[in-house]
């Protein structure tokens, strides 16, 4: 019966741990600062790792996405933004992230399922 209960307990703490952003993995990031521009619409975005942070990743730009989906995906990205909820992201990179390097194209933005 003990044995039950410091595994329930171990699991409770777990996930109450606070979930960490990660500009090297694409997960659970935050929206920084938004590019538009004339003609284009949306250019790029900066993905941080903490909502107050003042730096984050390079710019991760919207190459080759068309003008609807750039639309959309700022649609999502002002929405997370204003509300401080996460959200993870793939780019064209090898490792399917590499936001710490500069000229990344993003492919994918999820919102994740805990703000």
């Amino acid at each position: 019966m003990k044995t039950k209960l410091v595994i329930v307990f171990i699991i409770a703490v777990m996930a109450c741990l606070p979930v960490k952003a990660s500009t090297v993995d694409c997960q659970n990031l935050y929206i920084g600062r938004i590019w538009m521009e004339k003609g284009v619409g949306l250019k790029a975005v900066v993905y941080l790792n903490e909502r107050t942070a003042t730096s984050g990743s390079y710019w991760s730009y919207f190459t080759g996405w068309t003008a609807e989906e750039r639309k959309e995906v700022l649609t999502l990205l002002v929405t997370a933004k204003a509300a401080g909820h996460r959200v993870n992201v793939i780019t064209d990179n090898t490792d399917g992230c590499g936001l710490q390097a500069s000229g990344t194209i993003t492919n994918a933005v999820f919102l994740t399922t805990q703000p």
